[in-house]
């Protein structure tokens, strides 16, 4: 029986890419062609886990790194059998565990008793027992014990935050863009000066800016460390990026959170930090910021991220100004509010009415797989 064309219900996602890495890059692919938030970093675990694991293990590598939601996990199946119709056929390799019916075990002492009965019962689906590492995912930090926000430290250091880039004022060479009169000029002279070999030159492009700025009041007390965590974790991917936390007052973390250990990058944060705990004042806070490091190029360009429930006690007419200025600074402030967790959520709150007008991504933040897909979405800001 030959075999069907698995590409004609999923497009061709390989991308031009050939050999094994290729087609698990265009499974993801295909993946977030139905809707999925299947993003380069998930992409990435997946190929890890499909080289460490046995070929028959493909499905369960991919379920653990590419699936975050049990919702998900219908559409990972029918997905799985398009792209990788083959297993289904093959005698060596069995269909995937989730896609086979339960099979019931018979009792031989019971099978004298059951031969009059009828099968009226239709067989259940076998259920999708998640992982702990994927319960504590979706479990919000409020709710996380002091042992699972150190599990957390570690997935957290495996985050890979793609940010937008930019163009620079250097120039590299490159095989299109504009004629490298130098490069083409001096090599010229091997020709006898003629301009035989042409080069070419492009501006440089680098990942943008990462600014976070953190509340660590009293009303934010259940949140503030995981976050914490996660702006160390983010730190550690490039030497330009920023940490600022703020209660009454603003706070630079950065040089406290580039420490290697995450233990000691908190300890050494929360000494700098003397209103952790306290009241808050983001109007105050992101005028300092602005009047301090945003106009002297901090947040110039940068994708300024603001961790915050929006529970503001000064003056509603101040966040709203300072949040103009930052929208025209940056190039793009995303704000994460723990309270959007609930889906009956709406921002009331007067601080939260005022910023909201100038945010480009209003998001929750409140568990790892919210963050997860907040780095997913950076890149294609």
């Amino acid at each position: 029986m030959s075999q069907p064309d698995r590409r004609g219900d999923v497009t061709s996602p390989t991308g031009g890419q050939d050999g094994a890495e290729g087609r698990l890059v265009g499974f993801g692919r295909a993946l977030r062609h139905e809707g999925l938030a299947v993003g380069p970093g998930r992409v990435v675990e997946f190929c890890r886990a499909a080289d460490l694991l046995a070929p028959d293990d493909l499905y369960w590598a991919g379920l653990a790194t590419l699936i975050g939601r049990n919702e998900d996990i219908p559409t990972y199946n029918d997905v799985f059998v398009r792209y990788f119709g083959e297993l289904q056929d093959s005698e060596e390799q069995p269909a995937p565990p989730m896609l086979q019916p339960p099979v019931e075990e018979s009792n031989p002492n019971a099978a004298a008793d059951e031969e009059g009965d009828e099968e009226d019962e239709a067989a259940e689906p076998e259920l999708v027992l998640a992982s702990a590492i994927e319960i504590l995912k979706e479990k919000s930090f409020s709710r996380c014990t002091d042992e699972e926000l150190a599990q957390l430290a570690l997935l957290m250091m495996r985050i890979q935050i793609a940010v937008p880039r930019r163009r620079t004022r250097r120039r590299e060479q490159y095989k299109k863009g504009a004629p490298h009169l130098r490069r083409t000029i001096r090599r010229s002279f091997r020709t006898g000066g003629e301009p035989v070999e042409r080069h070419w030159q492009r501006r440089r492009r680098r990942r943008r800016r990462l600014v976070l700025i953190l509340d660590v009041s009293g009303s934010m007390a259940s949140f503030s460390r995981a976050l914490l965590v996660f702006a160390h974790a983010a730190l550690r991917a490039d030497p330009r990026w920023e940490a600022f936390c703020f209660g009454t007052r603003l706070t630079r973390l950065t040089r406290s959170l580039k420490m290697t250990d995450p233990d000691e990058a908190l300890e050494a944060a929360t000494d700098e930090v003397f209103d952790w705990d306290g009241g808050t004042r983001i109007g105050e806070s992101l005028k300092t910021f602005l009047d301090e490091y945003g106009h002297k190029g901090l947040a110039r360009g940068a994708v300024v991220v603001i961790c915050s429930d929006g529970l503001e006690i000064g003056a509603p007419e101040l966040l709203e100004a300072q949040m103009a200025r930052l929208s025209r600074l940056a190039y793009r402030v995303i704000w994460l509010n723990p309270l959007k967790e609930d889906p009956a959520y709406e921002p009331l709150a007067r601080g939260m009415r005022a910023a909201l007008p100038h945010i480009d991504l209003f998001t929750s933040g409140h568990n790892l797989a919210s963050l997860e897909t907040l780095s997913d979405e950076l890149a294609v800001l």
